[in-house]
């Protein structure tokens, strides 16, 4: 029989320590992952920062061994809040052949407390395991995210197109190509929420980048800027990508100037970057139902690390079509 209780000060521990299993078993297969989370303190660490944050967490509990922790709460405003429920808060006994059930207990529990805030856009990250894949398809969430990682190392670019790292003077061109990207992303078939922002916002956003240190990499072609690649040093995923380690923020290519090598010489513009700078790995996360990111990334030698998945509630109690 599976028991759920609350992450408290009485279960907090032997959930890091499932955590740090679980991880350690994926860093075998995924040796970019962070080593950190190997650490059971490191992973009760970081559960406490969720609790301390707001965030509600449930451990599915067998004759009192935990099988799965959950955490979850609220995050953002008007028509992009959401549910948030991190990697760093989710783990799975990575013993078990098929954890839908646990999963379906814990969901079941934590689901109604974001439904009555008014959250019914539900996003998960997950290390890449298999048995998560089809216990949280099985849950109705559907992949929307892939983190991936790869080595740093140098290679050859295309020949014409010519790579720069972009100074404060060249704010508006990076500007300019990150909202073209940004417009991309709401057309068919990815579907993504339109982006309220204006070319002088985007413009801002850049601007606090590239003086908290993020770095622009600009590809010209025929002496004009077509290509943008921001390296970061921070991402959004602790848990998925390398921490302190290089992670690829806005990129975007002209439309005209897509299948021209553009996006591959910045690829390697950014992994010689991070080599000559002292750093290991490089990571970057794509929306999978992008038709040219996922081909992109996945070819360009980036294997993934975890997964973002996305369930959408209806609650209004409408029968389904049939």
């Amino acid at each position: 029989m599976v028991a759920i209780v609350g992450l408290d000060d009485a279960t907090i521990e032997a959930a890091g320590a499932l955590m740090a299993g679980e991880h350690a078993e994926a860093r075998r297969a995924r040796p970019a992952l962070p080593a950190a989370f190997d650490s059971p303190e490191a992973c009760t660490a970081a559960l406490q920062r969720l609790r301390d944050g707001g965030h509600t967490g449930l451990v599915a509990l067998e004759r009192g061994r935990p099988l799965a922790v959950m955490t979850g709460t609220a995050s953002g405003a008007g028509r992009r809040r959401h549910g948030r429920l991190p990697a760093e808060g989710f783990a799975v006994a990575p013993d078990l052949e098929d954890p839908t059930t646990a999963l379906a207990r814990l969901y079941g529990e934590l689901a109604p407390e974001l439904v009555a805030a008014g959250v019914l856009r539900h996003f998960l990250n997950h290390v890449a395991l298999p048995p998560l894949d089809t216990a949280l398809s099985n849950l109705g969430f559907g992949r929307h995210h892939v983190y991936a990682s790869q080595p740093a190392a140098p290679r050859p670019r295309p020949a014409g197109v010519q790579v720069r790292v972009g100074g404060a003077d060249d704010l508006a061109a990076v500007a300019r190509l990150s909202l073209v990207e940004m417009q991309f992303r709401a057309t068919p078939p990815i579907y993504s929420l339109p982006d309220p922002r204006s070319l002088e916002e985007v413009l801002d956003d850049h601007r606090a980048l590239h003086h908290g240190g993020a770095t622009h990499l600009l590809a010209t072609l025929d002496g004009r800027d077509v290509g943008l690649l921001t390296i970061e040093l921070a991402s959004p995923a602790p848990r998925l990508c390398a921490d302190g380690q290089p992670y690829i923020g806005p990129t975007a290519t002209d439309p005209g100037a897509r299948g021209r090598g553009v996006g591959r010489a910045l690829v390697g513009a950014a992994l010689a970057w991070a080599h000559e700078h002292g750093y290991r790995w490089v990571s970057v996360d794509f929306e999978s139902a992008n038709p040219l990111s996922r081909p992109f990334w996945l070819g360009n030698g980036f294997q993934p690390v975890g997964y973002g998945l996305l369930r959408i509630l209806d609650v209004t109690g409408e029968p389904l079509g049939r």
